[in-house]
């Protein structure tokens, strides 16, 4: 087999190749560099879509709070069970283990807890701030609160991402 200089500058053997096949392939050079674009670009798609995750979960855990808090004011308006009721909101040491309680009674230390409610392991309460607890009781028929209390929480890691509950003495909930 010889080989000689063809048309397109190269050389080649003289075995039949068809000319058109060659320029219609991709090289191994382009196809690694589409594949390094795609991997970044995934790569990114992802962490955003992560991070866009962590944010929502913030927002759900106002919601959820908010919906328990109007539900101890609506079972206080009610005297349900004969009784105040309200939410205990508790942040002991060391992060993922912040977790919140609605209760019947005049006051968390004498009351029944009716439910208990862990934050997501990527949440935490900034106020109350660590190893320390806030509660909110709410007055039978009127449903007003016996205090004005204020709630924060943040992502784990991220504190700016955060939501603030303000429950106002006039009965009010703010976020």
């Amino acid at each position: 087999i010889g080989y000689r200089h063809n048309r397109f500058g190269d050389y080649s053997s003289d075995l039949p190749i068809n000319r058109a096949i060659l320029m219609k392939a991709f090289t191994l050079i382009e196809l690694l560099i589409v594949i390094s674009i795609t991997a970044i670009l995934a790569t990114i798609g992802g962490m955003n879509l992560i991070s866009h995750r962590r944010e929502k979960d913030v927002n759900f855990t106002i919601q959820e709070i908010i919906t328990v808090l109007r539900n101890a004011q609506d079972r206080s308006i009610a005297q349900e069970e004969g009784s105040r009721w309200g939410i205990y909101f508790n942040n002991p040491s060391g992060d993922g283990n912040d977790f919140y309680e609605l209760f019947k009674g005049v006051s968390y230390a004498s009351g029944t807890v009716a439910s208990k409610i862990a934050l997501r392991s990527n949440i935490q309460f900034d106020t109350p701030t660590s190893n320390s607890s806030s509660t909110v009781i709410f007055a039978p028929i009127t449903g007003l609160p016996n205090a004005s209390t204020t709630i924060k929480i943040s992502l784990i890691g991220k504190p700016t991402s955060s939501s603030t509950i303000i429950i106002n003495t006039n009965g009010e909930t703010q976020y």
